[in-house]
């Protein structure tokens, strides 16, 4: 059950995640697109897969066939995964201050811990509402 709450919290996360130049540097910048395109083309490149290998290869490889389909499967459950346990962990100190500078000028209480999801809510508050130069 804990392993179904980080993926949907993963999925949340990259849902938040503004597309942006001033994060670009994040990994998230790469990881969110990557794993948007596992989840909507991965189930299909797995079937392909299977049938691909099945009528070149036969029913003997049909259990590899099997495994490098599931594989294809489980890579945007890999991404959501990261991207769960990536949203709760705390800061670095550079962000941390970033964090806290975005929050003073919104006007804005800090959360107890500053988190990437925290960065992010912020993030994209301050994106709507500050003029470009105060980001």
């Amino acid at each position: 059950m804990r392993f179904l709450k980080i993926f949907a919290q993963g999925q949340h996360y990259a849902a938040l995640w503004p597309r942006h130049a001033i994060i670009a540097a994040l990994p998230e910048a790469t990881v969110v697109p990557a794993v948007a395109f596992a989840s909507r083309w991965m189930p299909a490149l797995a079937v392909l897969n299977f049938l691909v290998q099945f009528h070149w290869q036969g029913a003997a490889m049909v259990p590899q066939a099997i495994i490098t389909s599931l594989f294809l499967l489980s890579m945007p459950l890999q991404g959501w995964y990261w991207l769960g346990k990536r949203a709760h962990s705390q800061l670095p100190p550079r962000l941390q201050q970033w964090y806290l500078e975005l929050i003073a000028k919104l006007g804005l209480q800090p959360q107890q811990q500053a988190t990437y999801l925290a960065l992010v809510v912020a993030l994209n508050k301050a994106l709507r509402e500050l003029p470009p130069e105060q980001h």
